[in-house]
């Protein structure tokens, strides 16, 4: 590859374009300007031609001294851009420097601003000294968007696990100083592929140790690329649990207090526990009305040989036979099982339903307020439950809501 003996002014040529190793996003700058460029090593100052601009390179001519390592290009007094430079074009003093941060009034704006820097040396239609002088003071439309687009980057600063990446051309490159392990680049880069043409991409990443939880974001650009940023989540997800887990037991305590600890809220964990305590003896599925008849009767077969009362037989009965139907009122039923303590103390009752489950913010209303009703209701039956039951115990969640109805049995 050589540099273009008519370079920069013959558009046919894209040698020094394609140096810049970003695909369809690079164009010439028609006609050359001349920059002045810092060596921030060793403060050497240049004057150079800027040849080429693309969103995350730019293409310099210098004779007069080599761009190596770390450089300051001031494009205007008030429009700079930090990069490393490196030779582009092997045997020609054609640098390409690798844009790491672009600088405004001694600001970094990170490189989300860079088709606002890319269109001011194509068109000149935004010059940075005569728009961010007074952009505070600006109410014209193109004022009020880069007002915008800066409170978006002050917020996006503040974020310390933000990965930033463009994908062009079946590559995917970083366009800031972090970048993510290779797995999830890899992820990334699939999920941008997979997607249809020019539709934009929101998914949810984990790494390959599951420590770590990322949100993908993924948007098409005018010039047939794609912006992807990655946020890791595991901090915020980890703090919601934490802020739910605090929210649930506040309910668990105020549900235990109202009701003198005849209703406890439990976790499946705690629930299966407490289920280990005896022997399941019968277990049915219950999907329509005309079974409740046989549940009662499968119930009454199980217990009046343990020698329970018929009194206490019969509220357990009552307080079941709700719970039951309440899982075909608000839902397609579900299973209902029947453990009994090992030392023959206590039944339990277990009315389990595949349903969404009760919001943690309707339990005190589902459960205590009579005539309160919706789809994850458990109806006004449930003051029966308490009445006639020496303790219910209920979990609810994404999985289902869990109803454990537990009485004591004479002997």
């Amino acid at each position: 590859m050589i540099l273009c003996e008519q370079c920069p002014d013959n558009p046919d040529c894209r040698n020094c374009l394609d140096a810049l190793r970003s695909g369809g996003s690079a164009q010439k700058v028609l006609p050359s300007r001349s920059v002045h460029v810092t060596n921030l090593a060793t403060k050497e100052t240049t004057v150079a031609q800027l040849h080429a601009v693309s969103r995350t390179a730019i293409g310099l001519y210098s004779k007069e001294q080599s761009l190596h390592g770390r450089m300051e290009v001031e494009l205007a007094p008030d429009f700079r851009i930090i990069g490393s430079g490196l030779r582009g074009i092997a045997g020609v003093p054609y640098y390409v420097i690798d844009i790491e941060k672009v600088l405004r009034r001694e600001e970094v704006l990170e490189r989300l601003l860079l088709d606002e820097f890319h269109n001011w040396h194509m068109s000149d239609e935004l010059n940075p000294i005569d728009v961010l002088p007074d952009w505070k003071e600006r109410d014209d439309k193109r004022g009020r968007l880069i007002k915008q687009e800066l409170q978006k980057l002050s917020i996006l600063r503040r974020i310390e696990t933000i990965f930033l990446y463009l994908y062009d051309q079946g590559s995917i490159r970083p366009i800031s100083s972090n970048r993510a392990d290779r797995d999830i680049e890899r992820e990334m880069k699939r999920l941008v592929e997979a997607s249809d043409a020019g539709a934009s991409v929101r998914e949810q990443l984990m790494s390959a140790d599951g420590k770590k939880v990322f949100e993908v974001y993924a948007s098409p650009l005018p010039d047939q690329t794609s912006g992807i940023a990655l946020i890791d989540v595991t901090s915020a997800i980890m703090e919601e649990r934490k802020r739910r887990r605090r929210e649930w037991e506040i309910y668990r305590d105020i549900l235990a207090v109202v009701t003198k600890e005849k209703l406890l809220l439990l976790s499946d964990e705690e629930l299966f526990f407490l289920l280990r305590e005896g022997h399941k003896s019968l277990a049915m599925d219950l999907r329509a009305p005309e079974e409740l008849a046989e549940l009662r009767r499968s119930f009454k077969r199980v217990l009046e040989p343990v020698g329970i009362s018929d009194k206490r037989l019969l509220q357990f009965m009552v307080a079941v036979n709700e719970a039951a139907s309440n899982t075909l009122k608000h839902g397609t039923g579900g299973t209902i099982t029947l453990h009994i303590s090992a030392d023959k103390r206590l039944c339990r009752a277990v009315i389990h339903d595949t349903g969404s489950g009760i919001v943690l913010e309707d339990l005190p209303r589902a459960t205590l307020q009579q005539g309160f009703s919706t789809r994850h209701s458990l109806g006004a039956g449930f003051q029966v439950m308490l009445q006639y039951c020496d303790r219910v115990y209920l979990g609810s969640s994404l999985a289902g809501t869990k109803l454990i109805l537990e009485c004591s049995i004479d002997t």
